[in-house]
């Protein structure tokens, strides 16, 4: 059940991370408002499509790297994608009475820097791709495969 959020989360979690301690990463000309507008002004259609195109079918560790490829491949915010598809899932899963349990930093990081990487060599992800399964996919089925299973989770 995906009523939980809509694209308005998406542009508040995102903004979160502007607005917070955390590094959001801007080139040297853009200021916080320009980011906010840029953030703001994601069109609500393209990330309801998120939504209402995820494919509820498929078992658990899919749907979570299948979100994954859509929010972080489509890169619909000047920065924190990542930051952002994850906050998303895990509210997604808590939403639907999945405790997503802990999942660790360190690998955290390690799939996002290879996120960073099969990103850059695949074709861009598009409104209609969202949810490919290329390499971008596999890398986050990986993680989930294993964070999943630390909390007991495997299918």
């Amino acid at each position: 059940d995906l009523s939980v959020l809509g694209p308005e989360e998406f542009k508040a979690v995102n903004q979160t991370f502007l607005d917070g301690d955390s590094r959001y990463e801007s080139l040297a000309h853009q200021t916080d408002e320009e980011l906010r507008r840029r953030i703001w002004s994601v069109r609500n259609g393209d990330l309801q499509r998120v939504l209402d195109a995820f494919p509820t079918d498929e078992p658990l560790i899919d749907q979570c790297a299948l979100w994954m490829h859509a929010v972080v491949g489509r890169h619909f915010f000047p920065d924190a994608n990542h930051r952002t598809a994850i906050v998303l899932l895990r509210r997604l899963l808590r939403g639907n009475s999945i405790d997503p349990g802990e999942w660790s930093i360190e690998r955290t990081e390690r799939a996002r820097t290879e996120s960073h990487r099969v990103r850059r060599e695949i074709p861009p992800v598009r409104l209609d791709t969202l949810y490919a399964r290329d390499a971008l996919f596999e890398v986050w089925r990986g993680y989930f495969e294993d964070v999943l299973a630390e909390n007991g989770m495997e299918e």
